[in-house]
């Protein structure tokens, strides 16, 4: 793959585009206000109303999915740096 994978080939410029778009979503941080909202809800969940209750049941399958992507990338972001390690230097 290296012969093809040149820094001015198209597929290495894709490659580079991609491994940005994997590092953006590896360093995703759940918004403070959407954490400390969950967080209070979670609080007082034996007490919530049903719209409260429903606010935490979507909050909490927000935050489970975006840590799913976040592994993902992560995974993504591993398994290229080990099978093109030259899309990592020179950052």
């Amino acid at each position: 793959m290296s012969s093809v994978l040149t820094p001015n080939s198209d597929v290495y410029s894709a490659l580079r585009d991609g491994v940005e778009a994997l590092r953006a979503v590896s360093e995703y941080r759940l918004p403070a206000q959407l954490a400390r909202r969950m967080h209070e809800l979670g609080e007082r969940k034996e007490f919530l109303t049903p719209e409260e209750h429903a606010e935490l049941m979507e909050l909490v399958e927000f935050a489970e999915n975006r840590t799913i992507e976040k592994l993902k990338a992560m995974l993504a972001l591993k398994r290229l740096r080990e099978t093109v390690p030259e899309l990592f230097e020179n950052p």
